[in-house]
């Protein structure tokens, strides 16, 4: 299964739920291939820094660029029930991504609420489902609040559910805005195993 994160608009919180996600699916005893494919390269730096301390890590991490990828994806394919999770690059213009999207099963569109924020998530999904219209989008809100009216915040929900799965709300782990490296402290997936179980369970396990 091939599931993505990105979103139109940066700051979302895709690098971040994408390792929090390959360390959960992890513990459900998948085999999982994290990929970078980001011009940042921030996974790739925190894995840097994971090697430097000698941790073993519970899942395989990759670092690509979009001229590659499709090989890579190919091999990894081999396992055939393995999870490979994509941190896309913003470049929605290039065409090796849109091949790239139209493999993707599900997109997972990482948000935090607001109205610029909502905005660029729905017009991510829009382009997703018209890129890949045999797959599913699920919104995962990395905050609880919009900071705005309680119907404001209704509206955004109910136009985000128009147009794929609403996940239940994620509160970010302090441990998780300063990452030394890949590795993640067993308080911060206990914390959040509610919302990752119910994300999983919902969404992404009838889909395995």
């Amino acid at each position: 299964m091939i599931i993505a994160l990105s979103n139109l608009k940066g700051g979302c919180g895709c690098t971040t739920l994408s390792l929090v996600l390959a360390h959960y699916f992890s513990q459900k005893k998948k085999q999982v291939f994290l990929i970078d494919l980001t011009y940042e390269g921030s996974l790739e730096v925190l894995y840097s820094k994971s090697m430097l301390l000698n941790e073993r890590l519970p899942f395989e991490f990759f670092t690509s660029d979009l001229n590659r990828i499709e090989v890579l994806i190919d091999k990894l394919q081999a396992e055939k029930e393995a999870i490979i999770l994509l941190d896309l690059p913003k470049a929605f213009a290039n065409p090796s991504l849109m091949r790239l999207m139209r493999c993707v099963e599900i997109f997972i569109i990482p948000i935090q609420y607001g109205l610029l924020n909502t905005s660029a998530a729905s017009r991510f999904a829009l382009l997703s489902s018209k890129i890949s219209p045999m797959s599913s989008s699920i919104f995962l809100p990395n905050m609880s609040s919009s900071g705005g009216f309680d119907d404001e915040l209704s509206a955004q929900q109910k136009s985000l559910r128009s147009l794929g799965d609403l996940s239940s709300a994620i509160s970010l782990h302090p441990a998780l805005l300063e990452l030394p490296s890949m590795s993640l402290p067993p308080s911060c997936l206990y914390e959040l195993a509610v919302s990752l179980d119910l994300l999983y369970s919902k969404y992404i396990e009838p889909k395995c």
